[in-house]
């Protein structure tokens, strides 16, 4: 029998034997981390190469916490906070764009700091740090180029540019660096005060978004984080806030809202409503791939605002058609749409405790047809241990191999990331299914499908429902 190290090392080493295997089978090598994003980045997207990735970093993240002493494990863990805050660092002074400027010969953190305005003793510390966790490459001492990593979050943008109209530093990229500028500011923020609010008497029981973990730290007392975005001191944020939930999107291929549910065999004309959709990005994906659909994308009144200008941008005869249109919708409200074939919602769910969540599923079955189908996009919790098997198509995820957790550990870790903080933004949670499917089936709907997104099972999967006849209340 191996020990736990030796079959750590065996599912490390097969991995590996896979990744690069698919590499070699397009006439390519495994790209270092010192290079930058190219064409062959594509394979990564395999399904196969995919997998092969989830059961590696599983395997090398429980070989670290097996190896390591268990102090050094608390304490590099414990301290963790300061990368999310070199992260911001250095996105908000703009040194992933000043390197792409100076190019591969790379630039001393002095010339940095000068052209980004700061402190080059205090930069030195912040780039050090992110390069000792391979994000940017220090090819001589205090010279930096980007690598592999830190080009993620490029907004392609020139630093002039950038410099000239800043509020509109994140319009048409990727979303990556604002998901950072909202992670690291407003979660960042909040996640400091779960520990008081969990454990204070006023706050422990807590299920209001008005009294979040967030809104404590904010010291808001007028409303939720959606009011607190629309307040005029906040429109950068607010702004920031829509494009970050395309680059939670960029953590999926593009078309991964298209995996899954058969869009392409609704009929000519059929209706999606896109509860709660935000600036589109779900619908335009839709409208993109099948023009016989329409799309109707309900969300608060700058949320549309915002959202129309970003259709405009990128599918403008789309909306001229009238293939995608935008209103303005409170999900809480009776649905207006009762003709719908699909009511989607992405990311919705999460965002609301249990009491509320059985609020907007009980409006849209109020607002189905028999034949409306509701699709839910949202996180999936799954346990560390092995979980008691499912009759639902799609729910069982294969088990990986001993002896890893049944969940894939830290390489699903982004799972719980998003749970906690939904806690921290809304006193929300995300759910494991059977959670889910007890929601659904208290307010008329039954869970048909799973589409799982990966092989982890966890990360933003299709839950396909249908609807049966509504609870009656003894």
């Amino acid at each position: 029998m191996p020990s736990p190290l030796r079959s750590l090392l065996t599912i490390i080493q097969k991995s590996v034997d896979d990744i690069e295997a698919a590499f070699e089978k397009r006439g390519h090598d495994f790209p270092s981390i010192d290079e930058l994003p190219s064409e062959r980045d594509s394979i990564r997207l395999e399904p196969g190469v995919q997998a092969a990735t989830a059961l590696l970093t599983s395997a090398a993240y429980q070989l670290i916490a097996n190896v390591q002493l268990p102090p050094s494990y608390i304490f590099n863990s414990l301290f963790g906070y300061y990368l999310p805050s070199a992260l911001r660092a250095a996105m908000e002074t703009n040194v992933v764009e000043i390197l792409r400027q100076a190019g591969p010969q790379g630039m001393h953190v002095k010339d940095i700091a000068e052209k980004a305005q700061v402190d080059p003793t205090k930069l030195s510390s912040i780039l050090c740090y992110l390069a000792t966790h391979h994000i940017f490459r220090e090819i001589s001492p205090n010279v930096y180029v980007n690598n592999r990593l830190s080009s993620v979050w490029d907004t392609e943008k020139s630093l002039e540019e950038i410099k000239q109209n800043p509020t509109a530093k994140f319009d048409g990229t990727n979303g990556i660096a604002a998901l950072i500028g909202h992670c690291a500011d407003e979660d960042y923020k909040g996640a400091g005060q779960i520990s008081d609010h969990f454990m204070a008497p006023e706050t422990a029981f807590e299920d209001t978004p008005e009294r979040s973990p967030l809104m404590v730290a904010l010291g808001y007392d007028k409303g939720s984080m959606w009011s607190w975005f629309e307040e005029p001191s906040n429109e950068m944020r607010l702004r920031r806030f829509g494009i970050a939930m395309n680059g939670v999107n960029s953590l999926q291929p593009p078309d991964a809202i298209l995996k899954g549910f058969d869009w392409a065999s609704l009929p000519e004309g059929s209706l999606v409503v896109d509860v709660g959709g935000g600036i589109g990005v779900s619908s335009i994906s839709i409208a993109r791939a099948f023009p016989h659909l329409k799309c109707i994308v309900q969300d608060r009144s700058k949320v549309i605002e915002i959202g129309t200008e970003h259709c405009q941008k990128l599918l403008p005869d789309a909306l001229s058609s009238g293939k995608i249109e935008y209103h303005e919708h409170d999900f809480f409200d009776a649905q207006p749409q009762t003709s719908s074939t699909v009511f989607l919602l992405k990311q919705i769910t999460h965002d609301w405790s249990d009491r509320y969540v059985i609020r907007i599923l009980k409006r849209l079955r109020d607002a189905a047809t028999p034949t409306t189908t509701l699709v839910i996009v949202d996180t999936i919790i799954n346990h560390p241990c092995p979980s008691p098997p499912s009759e639902i198509p799609g729910a069982n995820l294969a088990p990986p191999p001993s002896p890893l957790l049944a969940n894939l550990g830290v390489a699903n870790a982004s799972t719980h990331f998003a749970d906690l903080s939904m806690f921290v933004h809304f006193n929300a949670c995300e759910r494991t299914l059977a959670h889910m499917v007890e929601l659904l089936a208290g307010t008329g709907w039954e869970v048909t499908r799973v589409y799982r997104s990966d092989d982890s099972g966890g990360y933003l999967p299709q839950i396909v429902a249908r609807t049966v006849p509504i609870p009656v209340e003894e």
